[in-house]
């Protein structure tokens, strides 16, 4: 055994690189298949009717929606019981730095990084909590993003889309399961062996539901400052769109981000706002336009939180410095 342990990080550094370069071929694939769709031409003029400003409401609604991102992750620190208050200004700036660390491939998770940045909020149990919130709170941006989905779905169904609201009720139904999962570890931590058993008791419960309930409905401020920032690309490109049909489908294409055969969802969330658009009458150059604009506006997004990250002083104390470090 002691032979076999020096090689086995180098494997699955190899395993995780091999992985890594076959999302990125199966992305390669996705975009030149719908490049392949496309018309130079109507391509070309339909990024002609973009307009800066246009471009940085887009941005400008993103900010919005990271920063209410930043406030639903704070008050589900509170209501899962955190015994130490972060406050918001840390917070937003690790929010900023973790969709920026989102965007990086092969590298550590945003998420994960969030989660270990702020491991003292939990005391002795450290990053197990501080990492299980994280996760609650990207699982109720996603059971917003479904019940939005769903709702439009029965209010305004699209032509070709029809499937949807069945896959947005199971999603909910997963969702729900997975936060009453976490929040039900710990009376069951008893009864299980070893290591899940220590895992169980370090996940936090629900100690207080209004906040919760307050995360709950920040999420769908998130997801709507979503479809309004790709509603201020699409208004210019395919002015046949309307708010309501935004509301509808960008959400569910966003939801194509967590594909995991594409490093973040490239090409996938592409294909998704293509395919869901074309089904409203919306030309496909049109669509795609739009939905790489929209990744563009993304973009600058993540550049944003790897600047606040270069300008993130480090402290010299090495309890902080191990925290803030992470962020």
């Amino acid at each position: 055994m002691t032979t076999l342990a020096p090689l086995e990080e180098p494997r699955r550094k190899l395993r995780a690189r091999v992985l890594l370069a076959g999302k990125f071929c199966v992305s390669l694939l996705l975009f030149g298949y719908l490049g392949s769709l496309m018309r130079g031409p109507a391509l070309a003029a339909a990024f002609g009717r973009a307009t800066a400003p246009h471009f940085a409401l887009a941005v400008a609604f993103g900010l919005c929606s990271l920063s209410v991102g930043a406030a639903r992750w704070g008050s589900l620190l509170m209501a899962y019981g955190a015994p130490k208050r972060l406050p918001f200004a840390r917070l937003l700036r690790l929010y900023f730095i973790g969709f920026f660390y989102n965007f990086l491939p092969g590298a550590v998770g945003g998420d994960v990084i969030r989660g270990v940045a702020t491991r003292e909020s939990f005391g002795a149990r450290g990053s197990t909590a501080a990492i299980a919130v994280v996760f609650v709170e990207r699982v109720l941006g996603l059971t917003a993003l479904l019940f939005i989905t769903a709702t439009m779905a029965l209010l305004r169904p699209a032509q070709g889309v029809q499937s949807v609201l069945p896959w947005s009720m199971v999603g909910l139904a997963l969702s729900g399961g997975a936060v009453l999962t976490i929040s039900l570890a710990h009376r069951v931590a008893p009864r299980l062996p070893g290591f899940a058993g220590r895992f169980a008791a370090r996940l936090p419960a629900i100690a207080a539901p209004r906040p919760f309930a307050l995360a709950l409905l920040l999420s769908f401020g998130t997801q709507a400052l979503v479809a309004l920032a790709a509603h201020a690309i699409l208004v210019e490109i395919a002015p046949q769109v309307t708010l309501a049909d935004s509301l509808a489908l960008v959400p569910l294409a966003s939801a194509a981000a967590f594909f995991p055969l594409t490093p973040g969802g490239a090409g996938a969330r592409e294909g998704a706002f293509v395919w869901l658009f074309t089904a409203i009458g919306v030309a496909r150059e049109d669509a795609l336009a739009a939905s790489l604009l929209v990744l563009g506006a993304n973009l600058v997004l993540a550049v944003i939180g790897g600047v606040v990250q270069l300008r993130t002083p480090r402290p010299a104390a090495p309890a902080e410095s191990s925290s803030e470090s992470n962020g």
